[in-house]
């Protein structure tokens, strides 16, 4: 059965859409929802599963929120600390101030670093976005406005592989490039709270789930910009599609070798 997540931020709450319905979904395979990071690795894409389906007006998709890459272990601070910045602790709005990365902190923590554990989401998203509606731009988080539907109440939009996309600072209103944490392809999992019992106070809770903050560039889009021309970019074309945003509108991968050029 797919782990149940509370939303990792009390703002982001009421962003989930409730009461889909599932039937028009795509599904993924039962073993999506069981897979481990221990046994992932290049022969399984890694754990990862997504499956997109389409109508005349709507993308629908459902993953497994793990990534096709491989996920080294990963404390944002350190092993042995905790899960929020000094300010965040000065401040008194720490949301896991008794968390300590490497701890017995339930499943997805582990001696040395805290990785993924797999839980199915569904994205409905418009085929195309639409910028002359009269209540464009809008709330980033919002998806129901424009007819779509979620289960991950943080995510802004869905990457090519399934994994959600979420705000610069989500993590309690704090920038992640202000806090200074370092995320490979652009992504991380939440803190493992996997042993705190959902309920009415205000937080995140249950197993680290992967996400993307940043540009994820280790994604095959990103290639062509990184390999250089002689071993086979080519130049001047468009950027490549990364994803999509919860309103319809095409998120593009950057293009930043002289060689390349991107009109995204």
């Amino acid at each position: 059965m797919p782990h149940r997540y509370r939303d990792l931020h009390p703002r982001c709450h009421e962003y989930r859409t409730k009461n889909i319905d599932k039937t028009q979904y795509p599904t993924i395979a039962e073993n999506c929802t069981t897979i481990s990071w221990e046994y992932a690795n290049e022969t399984n894409n890694f754990g990862n599963c997504v499956n997109i389906t389409k109508d005349d007006e709507f993308m629908y998709v459902t993953s497994n929120n793990v990534p096709d890459f491989y996920m080294n272990l990963y404390c944002p601070i350190g092993l042995g600390f905790g899960y929020c910045t000094q300010s965040e602790k000065d401040k008194g709005t720490c949301m896991f101030p008794n968390l300590i990365c490497g701890g017995d902190n339930g499943p997805g923590a582990l001696k040395y670093g805290d990785v993924w554990v797999p839980n199915e989401a569904n994205y409905k998203i418009p085929l195309k976005g639409n910028p002359t509606r009269s209540d464009r731009p809008g709330d980033m988080y919002d998806a129901e406005t424009v007819g779509g539907e979620k289960t991950i109440g943080p995510s802004t939009g869905v990457a090519i592989n399934g994994i959600g996309i979420q705000g610069p600072n989500d993590a309690g209103d704090f920038s992640i490039d202000e806090g200074g944490f370092q995320l490979a392809c652009g992504g991380h999992v939440t803190p493992p709270l996997g042993n705190v019992a959902p309920g009415s106070d205000p937080g995140p809770g249950g197993p680290p789930l992967y996400h993307f903050h940043k540009s994820p560039e280790c994604l095959e889009p990103f290639k062509n910009a990184s390999i250089g021309y002689a071993h086979g970019a080519q130049p001047y074309v468009h950027a490549k599609l990364i994803g999509w945003a919860m309103d319809g509108f095409q998120d593009f991968c950057l293009s930043r070798c002289r060689w390349c050029s991107s009109n995204s």
